[in-house]
């Protein structure tokens, strides 16, 4: 089921609020359910969850980067990476930033053959 602009903002927005907290703070626990329901749509939509990265990475900080990269775009990549393998290339070879969060993104469980494409693309680690 398709999640219209304003669910998907709101995921988003919620998932950047988050990480700008401080760990221990009790309001990341009012907006931990942004990253259980990315997680959730990584898992069972991917092209939602897609859509959802593209939202997040917009807001561009280095802080947010690195947490997108080494958990819902390494996760997605894990998972999905073969399904979304030509749209990365593509993207990564258009966009500087992008090419950036690549470079923040590790493994995981990604085969050998799919790690060698993504880091063609991607920028160095960080």
């Amino acid at each position: 089921m398709a999640l219209d602009l304003v669910e998907m903002n709101k995921i988003a927005e919620t998932w950047i609020e988050l990480h700008r907290l401080p760990e221990e703070s009790s309001e990341r626990e009012e907006r931990f359910w942004s990253h259980e329901r990315l997680w959730e749509l990584i898992r069972d939509d991917p092209e939602e969850a897609w859509r959802i990265i593209q939202i997040i990475r917009q807001e561009g900080s280095d802080l947010i980067l690195s947490n997108l990269a080494a958990g819902p775009l390494e996760d997605l990549l894990a998972a999905h990476g073969e399904r979304f393998i030509d749209r990365v290339e593509a993207l990564a070879r258009s966009d500087a930033q992008f090419r950036k969060l690549l470079g923040a993104v590790w493994q995981n469980s990604m085969s050998a053959g799919l790690w060698r494409r993504i880091k063609v693309v991607a920028g160095p680690s960080w």
